[in-house]
């Protein structure tokens, strides 16, 4: 049976109409914003590089199917710290070295500017001391408080390890401590530690020789 002419107007008018919506849905530009992530390279053990912030927001504007496809797992900004000395420093975000494909433009990125700290870290050598909950119970000379081992090794940036002259144990109930003669106990290390070894400490109690 063939259609009748008016039959094949609606039909021609259909694809006529699915051509257009596809142009205007698929083909028209969309704006669109994705997160970057901010990386660095080289890994140096001798410095502490901190990135602030550590992703940005891009505005991109490209059809609705390129969006769609674009693929997120190779999208970052890699910034080169091998030439930074120890310091502070605020650059521009390098969005040049984001591998977006040709035909996805950049409207806008937010921030524009990062900030890269880099600190020099080092080791020190360091007496444990020992903090009790309530030190006014310590007036007493008839005990003696040894901690094994008495020293810890930290690893932390060298503006944290000049000032750092000790550090402390958690705080210990000192009753409990003479009742039960022998406690383990964590260290607290200071604020902007990388490592400290050990973590823990032996606290031992001793009544001293009449």
């Amino acid at each position: 049976m063939k259609f009748k002419r008016e039959h094949k107007l609606k039909v021609v008018a259909f694809l006529i109409a699915t051509t257009l919506w596809y142009f205007v849905v698929w083909g028209k530009p969309i704006e669109k914003n994705i997160e970057i992530p901010i990386t660095y390279k080289p890994i140096n053990s001798k410095y502490l590089i901190e990135i602030s912030p550590s992703s940005v927001i891009l505005r991109v504007v490209a059809i609705r199917r390129i969006l769609i496809n674009l693929s997120k797992k190779n999208l970052k900004i890699e910034i080169d710290v091998s030439k930074y000395a120890p310091g502070i420093y605020q650059i521009r975000v390098p969005i040049e070295k984001i591998n977006l494909p040709q035909n996805v433009k950049i409207k806008e990125v937010n921030p524009n500017f990062i900030t890269i700290v880099v600190k020099k870290i080092s080791t020190k050598k360091v007496p444990i001391k020992v903090s009790f909950e309530d030190s006014e119970l310590l007036n007493s000379t008839k005990f003696k408080i040894n901690i094994i081992p008495s020293y810890a090794i930290i690893k932390a940036p060298i503006d944290i390890l000049s000032h750092t002259k000790a550090i402390y144990t958690k705080p210990i109930n000192f009753l409990k401590l003479k009742l039960i003669k022998k406690m383990e106990v964590e260290i607290v290390p200071p604020l902007g530690t990388i490592s400290i070894n050990p973590e823990k400490v032996k606290v031992i109690y001793k009544e001293k020789e009449k």
